[in-house]
């Protein structure tokens, strides 16, 4: 069967202004049709590193034709609260001035897609959006007051990572996101991966692969 590209994922939408919580339910709603008749709910590439260099020496894509750009709107991302954290999210976090006991939550189980290394959660504020997350009200965007110290989750969105082997991984797509497929986005291939994922990924999978070897000692 021949596959679909989504050339117009999340780009229009027929919505009226009757409330923030409102449009986000109408939103979710058709995002839901259009993952369903686009089938993008599926792996959009599968890469492997070699074990010295950290380099990706093999990737393939299913998806040819994926663009992103970020709309700062924060609606299914830092609007539903904050991502799980490493410890080297909270070091890093630390670093910009902040204790521990400002943005951390426990966390009940540390399994998270085959990466047995999250040990805690961020914290979120009373209406439920991440404790760092600004709105900008001369920009009218979003924005996230820790940017440079995010953790590595925030910095895969909208995209995540599942570990298939010790130096291979697949990566998913997050398709709610109403930034996939702007066509000013940038293009999804291995270059896109290199520059804005590969660090994020590689964090995860080190620290897993660490974390595997304590475990079996």
């Amino acid at each position: 069967m021949e596959k679909i590209h989504p050339p117009s994922l999340l780009l229009f939408f027929d919505i009226e202004p009757i409330g923030e919580f409102t449009n986000t339910l109408k939103l979710d709603v058709k995002i839901t049709v259009e993952m369903i008749k686009l089938d993008l709910s599926e792996n959009i590439a599968k890469a492997a590193l070699d074990p010295e260099t950290k380099d990706i020496v093999e990737m393939t894509f299913h998806e040819m034709h994926l663009r992103f750009n970020c709309q700062r709107c924060a609606t299914f991302c830092c609007k539903l609260g904050g991502p799980k954290l490493t410890q080297r999210d909270i070091d890093r976090i630390k670093k910009a001035g902040y204790t521990v006991e400002d943005f951390v939550e426990p966390l009940s189980s540390k399994e998270f897609k085959d990466l047995p290394i999250m040990i805690g959660n961020l914290k979120n504020k009373e209406k439920g959006s991440c404790v760092f997350l600004r709105f900008n009200e001369e920009k009218g965007v979003h924005e996230c007051s820790i940017y440079d110290f995010r953790p590595a989750l925030c910095r895969l969105y909208p995209f995540q990572v599942e570990k298939v082997g010790s130096y291979s991984f697949v990566l998913k797509l997050i398709p709610c996101c109403r930034g996939l497929n702007d066509p000013s986005g940038e293009l999804v291939n291995e270059e896109f991966v290199t520059s804005r994922l590969l660090r994020a990924i590689l964090e995860l999978m080190i620290d897993s692969n660490m974390s595997v070897d304590k475990t079996s000692m």
